[in-house]
């Protein structure tokens, strides 16, 4: 028996250990986790990650390691990691509405989510957000409890308008709660601006019949009401809805998405500049050569008129800026790991800017029918002002050698 103690004891002190070096991530399948926090009682906490993201490496290497961050995590969630592009990872991602990343999921474990957050925090934020969570899973009223009332059947009218507040303060995909609460107004209380503004605010996905009816009734909005929702609508249905259905090829859905972005009063340049990007991927897609082409001469006008001296200048502005307070002893560069590394890049920091967008508009231009010669010719001139601007590199050398083939 002292030696099943002892055997006991040296398996629980080894879990400590990898705790107190860092988080210990559960290893196993999704299923899997959700029953070890059955069985422990604890919310799970998920790092949603890719591996070429740079925010979540530094939290591998700087917070999760933390010993303090290991602790408070060990005390209250079961944790796990999910590459949102691998796996079970790639469902799981779209059922939680991830679109950035790290995001960090805390659910309970049903598996509803209770509370979401995504970016990276240093390590006393991250603790903070462990209390938030905890704090946030035992509310009666939280996201993961009122889940599971809906799944229960409840579709009284204002359980589903507090439902529909918490997902979208959550940015968790509503449309089915969306679609039950459609269905609950009555049809003389639909055309009016306080439940389109309502539907504006909280739709949160496009997989719903209430995007539909309020894409076909935006037009009726105040301009004052259209001021205030304009911007998330661009963000939720177009940024993000019209963004996705271009890169799964849902076409038919991309075009309707982006004519009612264009429609959105108030529109931004940056909103703009998106609208014109998604042109050029989707004109590429279907070979309108002439919408292509549009959309290319759109984007290479403004970084081309910047002159490779004027571009340097604005480097060294920039550069300047961003270490001040390095020079200053503001901040400690010793403490920023790779540092060095970032350092080289910023050296050239609008020069990569205007770069990639010469360099996008040149190479969607190579699609061009070989008849299409001054199209090419300007390509061929962005292409080698991108190689001016940043020598030697090799994806812009190889489209400079690409375009003069296309030429010949």
């Amino acid at each position: 028996m002292k030696k099943l103690i002892f055997f006991c004891t040296l398996i629980f002190t080894a879990q400590l250990t990898r705790a107190q070096n860092g988080i210990s991530f559960f290893n196993g399948s999704w299923k899997e986790v959700q029953e070890e926090a059955t069985r422990q009682q604890k919310m799970i906490f998920v790092d949603v990650y890719t591996e070429w993201c740079g925010p979540c490496k530094y939290m591998d290497r700087e917070v999760f390691t933390d010993t303090t961050v290991a602790r408070k995590y060990a005390a209250h969630f079961i944790a796990y990691k999910l590459d949102a592009e691998k796996g079970e990872g790639v469902e799981l991602s779209r059922r939680y509405n991830v679109g950035a990343y790290p995001t960090f999921l805390f659910l309970n474990s049903g598996g509803y989510v209770v509370h979401k957050v995504t970016g990276e925090r240093e390590k006393a934020p991250f603790i903070g957000l462990a209390d938030v969570a905890v704090k946030a899973g035992a509310d009666k009223h939280n996201p993961g409890n009122l889940e599971k009332l809906f799944a229960e059947g409840d579709r009284s009218p204002q359980f589903l308008r507090d439902y529909l507040r918490r997902l979208a303060e959550a940015d968790l995909d509503n449309s089915e709660v969306l679609d039950a609460y459609f269905k609950t107004i009555p049809a003389p209380v639909l055309e009016d601006d306080s439940t389109l503004l309502f539907f504006a605010r909280h739709v949160n996905g496009t997989h719903t019949a209430t995007v539909v009816y309020l894409m076909n009734h935006y037009h009726q909005l105040s301009d004052t009401a259209k001021a205030k929702v304009s911007g998330r609508l661009f963000e939720k249905l177009v940024r993000n809805g019209a963004g996705l259905a271009l890169k799964e090829k849902r076409l038919l859905e991309y075009n309707a998405l982006l004519a009612f972005g264009r429609q959105l009063s108030g529109l931004q340049e940056g909103q703009q500049a998106f609208l014109n990007r998604l042109d050029l991927v989707y004109s590429s897609q279907i070979r309108d050569y002439q919408l292509l082409k549009k959309a290319g001469y759109i984007m290479a006008a403004r970084p081309y008129a910047v002159s490779t001296d004027a571009a340097r200048a604005e480097d060294k502005r920039r550069y300047d800026k961003i270490m001040q307070p390095f020079l200053t002893g503001e901040k400690d560069s010793t403490k920023i790991p790779g540092f060095a590394e970032e350092r080289k890049i910023i050296t050239e920091i609008y020069s990569r800017e205007i770069s990639e967008q010469l360099y996008t508009a040149a190479k969607a231009f190579v699609l061009l029918p070989s008849s299409e010669n001054k199209a090419l010719t300007d390509a061929l001139l962005w292409a080698k002002r991108c190689e001016a601007l940043m020598p030697g590199t090799k994806p812009f050398i190889d489209l400079i050698k690409e375009l003069e083939e296309k030429k010949k």
